[in-house]
């Protein structure tokens, strides 16, 4: 989803190019555009089935191991009424590369993000502007875009390699040459367990998708797939779920351009994303 409010960003995967004279971010949180009021179709959810006696997926909320690295989730939920379905994934980090992609020139659905670099999966990164611009400081391969959040939002990065959610609020970004990939979005839905009081989602309702880490420091990356829940929400559901055990979490953007894509030799469920984005997460197998 485009957030209106522009800022400086960059330009990362395979090729570079940075942008010198970015704006300056703002320093309160910009608004998140509401959506049309006539939308499309919401993506399709495909089932990856790469072998004939492969075990269709159901919602039984159990963890499946698709590689060493991989496990995924599908899991029921309930908002606004509705009975709802996720999906995620659990990463443990010391067995696959994470990285953040960029390209504000060639925006692309979550699938042919995946099909292009060859990831076992990725999912959108945060908020973007008209320009395809992200909205918020982005840090791929050691190269840092953009400006930082001030006094609001979060940021997934990965320090040494390890991953991190910090809450900007009470941790702002301060430059570290050891983060060598990192995406802010916002807003921050879960600290230490526990839902963020305050969320101001204004009562809309979208498909969502979010970074977090669980308990135990392994990386969830989900998606939502109707469009009946509210940040707050969803950040409800996170800190309650014995499932997933989240200990924090990000809202990385909502409507049409959250997505969450497979390889399909894996198997397990995707959902591609409808809008291009400019901005992934990605995880590739070792």
């Amino acid at each position: 989803m485009r957030s209106w409010g522009a800022l400086g960003a960059a330009v990362v995967i395979g090729l570079v190019v940075a942008c010198s004279d970015a704006p300056k971010a703002p320093s309160a949180q910009p608004a998140v555009s509401p959506s049309p009021a006539t939308r499309p179709a919401p993506p399709a959810v495909v089932t990856h089935t790469p072998a004939a006696t492969a075990t269709p997926p159901t919602y039984d909320g159990r963890w499946r191991a698709l590689t060493p690295a991989i496990e995924l989730l599908l899991l029921r939920g309930h908002s606004n009424g509705f009975d709802e379905l996720l999906i995620a994934a659990r990463v443990d980090w010391r067995r696959a590369t994470l990285r953040v992609l960029y390209d504000p020139q060639t925006p692309r659905a979550v699938r042919d993000w995946q099909r292009a670099t060859g990831a076992a999966l990725v999912i959108n990164g945060g908020f973007f502007d008209e320009a395809n611009r992200a909205t918020g400081l982005l840090i791929a391969d050691g190269r840092a875009f953009g400006r930082s959040y001030r006094g609001f939002g979060g940021m997934f990065a990965l320090r040494d390699g390890k991953p991190s959610v910090q809450w900007l609020r009470t941790h702002p970004y301060r430059f570290d040459p050891a983060i060598q990939q990192a995406v802010q979005s916002f807003p921050m839905l879960v600290v230490d367990g526990r839902r963020v009081t305050g969320i101001g989602d204004d009562g809309q309702r979208h498909r969502r998708s979010f970074v977090a880490l669980d308990r135990d420091g392994y990386v969830l990356l989900g998606v939502t797939q109707m469009l009946q829940w509210t940040l707050t929400d969803l950040a409800d559901f996170l800190a309650a779920s014995p499932e997933l055990r989240v200990a924090h979490a990000l809202n990385l953007d909502g409507g049409g351009s959250s997505g969450l894509w497979l390889d399909e030799a894996l198997g397990g469920l995707s959902m591609n994303s409808f809008e291009p984005v400019p901005a992934v997460i990605a995880i590739f197998s070792r």
